[in-house]
């Protein structure tokens, strides 16, 4: 046993202190208290975790650190560069506060005279290889110019101008021919579904249901004669010009548009009928002793 260990040993007895109640006390394993008292310092990693272990256990027994650690390895406090034990065995370093140059000044010096040194070395080895002959400059040829005689003339080039393209003029745009209506064309938009019967110069032309969004046209020398059985969805277009919807939802509304002394399409005639079995009466005011139009009553819902 070393003198070390008996030190410890002895105050831990004087004090009545036990291994157990020192592990729980400075959290330092029973196994490594017995090694320190029994002075078996070579299972320890370094001598540095060793001299740790010896000032904290001496401090805990109220011992002084410097002379455990003298009765160690002679050294009560190591002397390190910056550093010192205080009285109490904490140990510390003074570290300078001031901050880092930004420019390294030893780092600047060293490369310039790097390139100095470069540079002397490219010149010595350019100038001994010249000298020696080892690079021969090429010298450039120089024209010749061959005397003129009197009669000589000189061969100028003749400049080919480059063809110019001629643009190809555009093609004329269409200009749209207006559209000339001989007689009467009526032009039916559908918006909601209608059934539709059409009479044109007094013949059938039509019976059905239109779709929404069908568009269907018909023209006549004369007349074209219209009964729409949802007349709030059937729109009128008469050679080019919209009249408008027929009439309101659900109604059954009778037109007829004639053409009259050879002008333009008339307005329907005054003698519309809702519900009605014949489109116009026996003398109308477009043409008198007419034959009333073989128009049809709208089918019933379920027909």
């Amino acid at each position: 046993m070393s003198k070390l260990g008996e030190v410890l040993r002895e105050a831990r007895e004087e004090q009545g202190l036990t291994i157990e109640a020192v592990e729980e006390a400075i959290h330092i394993r029973r196994h490594v208290l017995e090694a320190l008292e029994a002075g078996d310092f070579k299972t320890f990693p370094s001598p540095v975790v060793t001299r740790g272990l010896i000032r904290n256990y001496a401090r805990y027994l109220k011992l002084d650190p410097i002379e455990a650690l003298t009765l160690y390895d002679g050294n009560g406090v190591v002397p390190v560069k910056g550093q010192r034990l205080t009285p109490d065995g904490i140990e510390f370093m003074n570290l300078s506060m001031a901050p880092r140059p930004l420019v390294n000044w030893e780092f600047v010096i060293g490369g310039v005279l790097f390139v100095l040194v470069m540079a002397g070395a490219s010149y010595l080895f350019y100038g001994t290889v010249v000298q020696s002959g080892g690079i021969t400059p090429t010298p450039t040829k120089t024209p010749q110019v061959e005397a003129l005689g009197q009669n000589a003339a000189l061969a100028i080039p003749t400049i080919t101008p480059l063809p110019t393209e001629t643009p190809t003029p555009l093609p004329p745009t269409d200009t749209p021919t207006p559209v000339i209506y001989n007689g009467v064309t009526v032009e039916l938009v559908l918006q909601e579904a209608s059934w539709v019967q059409i009479l044109v110069d007094d013949v059938e032309a039509f019976e059905g249901v239109l779709q929404p969004g069908e568009q269907r046209s018909w023209s006549g020398q004369q007349r074209v004669a219209i009964r729409a059985g949802n007349a709030g969805g059937v729109e009128v277009i008469v050679n080019g010009i919209s009249r408008g919807f027929m009439g309101d939802d659900g109604q059954v509304v009778d037109q007829i548009w004639e053409k009259v002394n050879d002008s333009s399409v008339l307005t329907p005639q005054p003698d519309q009928t809702e519900n009605s079995d014949s489109l116009l009466p026996t003398e109308t005011p477009a043409a008198a002793g007419a034959s009333p139009l073989p128009l049809e009553s709208a089918p019933s819902e379920g027909e």
